[in-house]
């Protein structure tokens, strides 16, 4: 006998047609906050695409603190940086800056499939910078830069 909340197995089979497919959303969007571990070092690549990453590090939320055997250690993220974004990061972030970044995970290039090995890091599409009484965006369009400014870095 079934117990009262399990489905009985007459009821698990639909009456889909087999030729019928269901669109599932893919969705990869991450929002983090915490502070930067180092400052951001500004690269290019071969073609000369500005280029930053770094590590963010977050902090675990306090309303586990009071539950023993539920502590848990800070959390470091990796961020890369596109662009004029990067330049961005480069010139307004630094150690111990608070970010919230929007973004999407990415496979590391070091990832290994053979040894099941697959560091993530969050390609960043928006950083906001905070700083005590003010509150800097970071994007792509930023108005202030021109090209002579990224042409020096």
């Amino acid at each position: 006998m079934e117990p009262n909340n399990a489905p009985s197995s007459k009821h698990t089979k639909t009456n889909v047609p087999a030729n019928i497919q269901f669109n599932h959303p893919d969705i990869n969007r991450v929002f983090i906050a915490g502070t930067l571990l180092h400052d951001p070092p500004l690269r290019r690549t071969r073609k000369g695409v500005p280029v930053t990453n770094f590590i963010v590090v977050t902090k675990p939320e306090p309303t586990y603190e009071n539950i023993e055997g539920a502590e848990r250690e800070p959390l470091y993220i990796s961020v890369v940086v596109w662009a004029k974004q990067a330049v961005q990061c480069s010139r307004h972030l630094k150690k111990g800056s608070s970010v919230i970044i929007l973004g999407e995970l990415q496979s590391m290039p070091n990832a290994d499939v053979e040894n099941n090995y697959f560091p993530v890091q969050i390609s960043a599409q928006w950083i906001q910078y905070l700083e005590k009484d003010e509150y800097t965006q970071i994007s792509d369009d930023d108005e202030d830069m021109n090209k002579k400014e990224d042409e020096e870095i």
